[in-house]
């Protein structure tokens, strides 16, 4: 699996970093700073002043592809709190630094880099990388969690509607029960799996899928074996490895190279096993 930042705070504090100012005004030079810390301060400083045009003149001109426009007030109330519990500057290296806030040590995604005549400034491009990186770690392991829980739905249905067989599809058809997910009535009709499924199937828009994947269920013929398989909506910009589970509940995972979904008669020799 990718590399990531599997910390709480990048799924909650700030959301994506979408936090909220009017509209900039006239484009500004990026200003330079003598030290790490005096440029943590300065971005901090435009956080909680809500300024855009501080803004700007931190991370530079294109800062909305950070900080998308929107209303994220309770996310900047979240990184401040965090920010007054802890905050430190990360050094890696003599020409690299980060943000770090809260006690858990989260680091703002936009590293701060020393230039030739000692002065830092936020490296806006290095930031929107790790920004996707970050992403496509958090929608690797929810991918890695759909597939588990879609293995596990697999036997709740042979032990319960299907009879000994596994379910073929992800979502029934109309009027039957052949798909780990149905609208149920009541209790008593529950499916194996939640309404999450009308979300993971391969018709899913992009940018509704289900953690930026995409998701298949099968069944072999006789339906005593089945294959779940997880792969990114976008390859490398939601994700990068594709998972797959079967009937011996382990998730291997293998970069397909944007090869999209696999099937029952996938030769999985060579994937890896994903850690527990």
């Amino acid at each position: 699996m990718s590399m990531h930042n599997k910390h709480p705070m990048v799924r909650r504090v700030l959301g994506a970093l979408a936090l909220t100012w009017a509209t900039a005004g006239a484009a500004m030079a990026q200003a330079p700073y003598p030290t790490a810390q005096a440029a943590g301060d300065a971005l901090v400083d435009a956080i909680a002043t809500s300024d855009d045009t501080a803004l700007a003149r931190v991370l530079g001109a294109n800062y909305r592809q950070v900080f998308p426009a929107g209303d994220h007030t309770q996310a900047i109330y979240r990184f401040l709190a965090a920010w007054a519990d802890r905050h430190d500057i990360q050094s890696e290296g003599d020409r690299r630094a980060w943000l770090a806030v809260g006690l858990s040590g989260w680091t703002f995604p936009v590293p701060m880099a020393r230039g030739g005549q000692g002065q830092w400034r936020f490296d806006l491009q290095a930031g929107v990388a790790e920004m996707r990186r970050r992403t496509i770690g958090r929608n690797e392991l929810a991918a890695i969690d759909g597939v588990r829980q879609l293995a596990q739905a697999q036997a709740r249905y042979a032990q319960g509607p299907g009879q000994g067989r596994y379910a073929s599809r992800l979502v029934s058809r109309p009027e039957h029960r052949d798909g780990l997910y149905w609208p149920a009535a009541d209790q008593a009709d529950a499916p194996p799996f939640g309404p999450d499924a009308l979300a993971m199937g391969a018709d899913t828009p992009l940018d509704q899928a289900y953690a930026g994947y995409r998701f298949r269920v099968e069944a072999a013929p006789d339906g005593k074996d089945f294959r779940v398989v997880a792969w990114p909506a976008q390859y490398r910009r939601s994700g990068v490895y594709t998972f797959a589970a079967d009937t011996s509940g382990q998730v291997l995972q293998r970069d397909l190279g944007g090869a999209g979904a696999v099937g029952m008669r996938t030769d999985l020799a060579g994937w890896q096993p994903v850690a527990q």
